[in-house]
């Protein structure tokens, strides 16, 4: 039986390394590295000194903890899942597809947008802790009013409101996250934030197979007064977790900080090489940024380091909304009447079915955040779904209808279920735990948070389109709509290839260099050399040239 420590080093290193021998061969590539044999490192060397100097136990009572303060912040994401599934058109006579259902869809977005505007001052002067609390209360208010709805004008002005307090919700919850989060777990536990979107798209598509049978006001107002429940327990959480570590010490408190750290990437030691390296990489941080304004957004473009960052925040938040899974979100049921599926009981349950294989994928993808590159995942997923919704758009081609399949339309049908599900899941192994994940690691302490509303403003501007314009494409011209995310991956893929930053292997702070290099893509993939000495530690042996 192996050595519990390490494993634990061991799996540290199949993260960050690929393993040369003194003849520069490669090797397995699994970090079984013997004594004396160089390493090459891609990421921070300091970074991955301190990390394998003294790994963590992921089963410890203290990281148990943690995971349990995280959940307050993940249940951010099933609000939004929920909130964003739950919808019923026969509510008040609306129609799947059209103008008046694009709008009732886009109100959402419109108060997501207006709502993003506020995250940077709401995080920045109260904390993270009070964006996700302020939020939940939001979310309860406009589920209050869209579930005592008595006309389409209660139901607008609710979806408005839920939009909104979403907005401040998950741009607080995934920098919360990613702040206190072991840097050398930051990928894994921060992927999981986004993946819990589908607990709340499960529990809202199954409650609402379930009540599709029943035709008083109760099956449909229930379903939105659920909607109180997530966002009460992130208030109550909001009140009862660790602030930021990141955030007290850019209002002073460096000793509340250091304990926290202490607690949660130091096993309770202050003296932990992580601790040691990441208080002082604040402090610096700190230093740098006391000029800084949070209200003065220029600083995101304003130097060459700024401008990279808050490209790779773009890229992420157009690439991950206009991939043609918004369509899968919003439209789901329509895309299976595009393939002959009319039974609404048939179409529910598949919707069901997809949330939970689309799960799997978000589940999976988060595991492999570390293993696999960011980078890598992103230009060789955008190839993969350019793939999968081409083949959508091809069985769909062979309804030209929305009757019901028959006889060898039916084989056509179920295959093109087959790939909707194939893509829903293969999306979510790449985007869903990158895209919170990537953008809050590629924004700077200091504008992180209003940066993060940069990022949810920018997904409601291409929600915006996906939930108006769809609607209304979706009407025009049917299954042709599809040839556009096709089109739009194909670039995506050679974008992340050439432009794609990698994020691994370095704290937040650590990330700064790569930044502030000529090339930016070039720099994150440089490799150097690492030798494995007798107590199992990695010393760094010299810098490429």
């Amino acid at each position: 039986m192996g050595n519990p420590t390490e494993d634990r080093k061991d799996g540290i290193l199949e993260g960050a390394l690929s393993i040369t021998s003194s003849n520069d061969q490669h090797e397995d590539g699994k970090a079984q590295a013997s004594i004396g044999q160089v390493l090459e490192v891609q990421g921070n060397t300091e970074f991955i000194q301190a990390t394998t100097a003294a790994p963590l136990n992921p089963w410890s009572k203290t990281s148990l903890q943690l995971y349990l303060i995280l959940l307050t912040a993940y249940l951010n994401a099933t609000a939004s899942g929920f909130d964003g599934s739950i919808f019923r058109f026969s509510y008040f006579h609306k129609q799947e597809t059209g103008s008046a259902t694009a709008l009732i869809y886009s109100i959402y977005t419109v108060g997501s947008m207006i709502g993003a505007l506020f995250t940077g001052p709401v995080l920045d002067l109260l904390g993270r802790r009070a964006g996700m609390g302020i939020g939940s209360v939001i979310i309860m208010i406009g589920a209050v009013v869209v579930t005592a709805a008595q006309s389409e004008a209660y139901l607008l002005g609710g979806r408005f409101v839920l939009g909104f307090g979403i907005s401040l919700g998950t741009s607080a919850a995934p920098t919360y996250a990613i702040e206190l989060a072991p840097p050398q777990w930051r990928g894994r536990i921060t992927g999981y934030y986004n993946t819990f979107f589908y607990s709340g798209a499960i529990l809202a598509t199954g409650v609402t197979y379930a009540s599709n049978k029943d035709d008083s006001q109760l099956a449909w107002r229930l379903p939105l007064g659920l909607q109180c429940i997530p966002p009460g327990f992130i208030l109550l959480g909001s009140l009862l977790i660790p602030e930021s570590p990141r955030w007290l010490c850019s209002r002073g408190r460096f000793e509340d900080a250091r304990k926290i750290i202490a607690k949660y990437h130091g096993a309770g030691d202050s003296n932990h090489p992580v601790v040691q390296l990441e208080m002082r990489e604040f402090e610096e941080s700190i230093k740098v940024q006391k000029s800084r304004s949070w209200w003065d957004w220029r600083q995101l473009v304003h130097t060459h380091n700024g401008r990279w960052r808050i490209a790779m925040v773009t890229l992420m938040s157009y690439g991950s909304q206009l991939s043609g899974n918004s369509v899968l979100t919003y439209y789901l049921p329509s895309m299976y009447t595009q393939l002959g599926i009319t039974s609404t009981d048939r179409r529910l349950l598949l919707t069901f079915a997809s949330n939970i294989v689309s799960c799997a994928g978000a589940v999976a993808g988060s595991a492999t955040n570390e293993k696999v590159g960011r980078r890598t995942k992103l230009y060789i997923g955008s190839f993969v779904l350019a793939g999968l919704f081409a083949a959508v758009t091809g069985f769909s081609s062979q309804f030209s209808n929305h009757e019901g399949a028959s006889g060898t339309g039916v084989a056509l049908s179920n295959a093109g279920v087959a790939f909707i599900f194939l893509f829903g899941c293969a999306y979510s192994f790449v985007y869903t735990p990158l895209t919170p994940t990537y953008c809050a690691e590629t924004l700077d302490n200091h504008t992180r948070a209003t940066g993060m509303g940069i990022h949810v403003l920018m997904n409601n501007t291409a929600n915006f389109y996906n939930t108006y314009v769809t609607a209304v494409a979706l009407d025009a011209i049917s299954w042709k709509y599809y040839l556009v995310f096709v089109a739009l991956n194909v670039v995506y893929g050679l974008l992340w290839y050439f432009l794609g930053v990698e994020t691994k292997g370095r704290t937040l702070e650590e990330l700064q260099e790569v930044f502030d290099s000529e090339w930016p893509p070039k720099a994150s993939l440089e490799r150097r050399k690492m030798v494995k000495t007798e107590d199992g530690n990695l010393n760094q042996v010299q810098h490429d040239s």
